[in-house]
């Protein structure tokens, strides 16, 4: 894992990007780290691709095919945890 980074600066980097990204979608600051992002429809296949893209560059974390499913990041917390188990694999 970078050097720094935990739980909380992770799902703040997170938070910031999805608010300069989704807001069109509707992601908001009031947005709960646990409510369903595809129920609100904030996040769709665009997007998704969009999220994807943001952990490649932001985390060098980048989904083998058929590795991500939409319970994995239906959520800002799902999100976060996602990242934290792939840059914990990455250490190992």
């Amino acid at each position: 894992m970078p050097e720094g980074k935990n739980h909380m600066d992770i799902k703040s980097t997170v938070r910031e990007f999805m608010l300069e990204e989704f807001k069109i979608s509707g992601f908001h600051k009031n947005i709960g780290d646990d409510e369903s992002l595809i129920d609100s429809q904030i996040l769709d296949s665009l997007s998704i691709l969009q999220l994807i893209s943001f952990m490649d560059e932001k985390f060098d974390i980048f989904p083998g095919e058929g590795e991500l499913d939409s319970e994995e990041i239906d959520t800002v917390n799902h999100i976060v945890n996602y990242i934290l188990k792939k840059l914990k694999e990455k250490q190992e």
